[in-house]
């Protein structure tokens, strides 16, 4: 395994793309979001959200395909209230978020299906939550993927040995390692998730970001940092299809802007449980003034590598 790095505001802030007056909003970037579901449409509304606050220039929704709806609201109706600017429908798109709050004991063959088609059109894509186990079925088959497990269903996917979940430099390095074989493995970025999360690449790179402040221990942040980096990798996306290694740094970055986000919200700066307990929206509504600060921070730092 090479070397583990470090993120920092600095090298992230230059995946953070401010608009020109040349900009329009397909030059922004589009992202396509697949995601929630009649048992957890507030997963949908998280992503689609703190995408919007991630500088993206169009979000489309694009409700999955399900049997039988609940005594819910649909996620697409929970989507559009909240952002009745978001386009309904699939149509053109730079980059795919497929998955969050999707559950795959629940889902349709129609369903998945459409979503491994997804996943073989050659458009990057983020895979979170219940879009993950079909990753390995289309292996070698797919465009740039990044996918953004939690510490459990990464030990689905890797059946390994169980791994640490703590800061201690021996956990971060093991986790590290075994992010590197399932990236190796399924031939795409892994952004494994945790107090200390670690983003691998198949040729072997690791970057860690952490600890982050633990305020983040809580439902639905998961979704708010999947729709972070899908607007990040729809923004980035042409870079992303000529060097698919760029997906390592976006997940870093994805990682610490979400932590900063979080910081700010919950009073946090030192990330040791100061401050007051927060929710996945209040991070979403903080990603403005994480995005400025961390640009901030970045001034005079040069442009990203590919």
């Amino acid at each position: 395994m090479s070397t583990l790095e470090r993120w920092s505001p600095g090298r992230a802030a230059a995946w953070l793309r401010r608009p020109s007056p040349e900009d329009h909003k397909y030059r922004r970037g589009v992202l396509a979001a697949r995601t929630g579901s009649a048992q957890y449409p507030g997963a949908a509304v998280i992503g689609v959200s703190a995408a919007w606050r991630t500088g993206i220039g169009m979000v489309r929704y694009v409700p999955p395909l399900e049997d039988a709806p609940r005594d819910l609201p649909a996620p697409a109706a929970a989507v559009l209230a909240r952002h009745p600017e978001t386009v309904l429908g699939a149509g053109r798109c730079d980059a795919w978020l497929l998955g969050s709050g999707t559950d795959p004991s629940t889902r349709t063959a129609a369903e998945e299906a459409e979503v491994v088609a997804l996943l073989r059109s050659g458009t990057p894509a983020v895979v979170d939550a219940g879009a993950l186990d079909l990753v390995a079925r289309v292996a070698g088959e797919t465009g740039p993927l990044i996918l953004t497990p939690h510490l459990g269903e990464f030990e689905r996917l890797h059946r390994g040995a169980p791994l640490p979940d703590d800061g201690s430099p021996g956990g971060v390095a093991r986790r590290g390692e075994a992010a590197v074989a399932l990236a190796t493995e399924l031939g795409a970025a892994v952004l494994l998730k945790g107090s200390v999360s670690i983003c691998a690449g198949p040729d072997g790179r690791v970057i860690a970001h952490g600890p982050s402040t633990p305020w983040l221990a809580t439902a639905g942040t998961g979704d708010a940092l999947a729709g972070i980096l899908g607007a990040l990798v729809a923004t980035h996306a042409e870079r992303v299809r000529e060097h698919p290694a760029a997906l390592v740094e976006l997940g870093a970055t994805a990682a610490l802007l979400h932590d900063s986000a979080a910081r700010i919200a919950a009073s946090d700066p030192a990330a040791n449980g100061a401050g007051s307990p927060i929710t996945a929206l209040d991070i979403v509504a903080a990603l403005p003034r994480a995005f400025r600060a961390v640009s901030v921070a970045g001034t005079g730092a040069g442009t990203a590598a590919g």
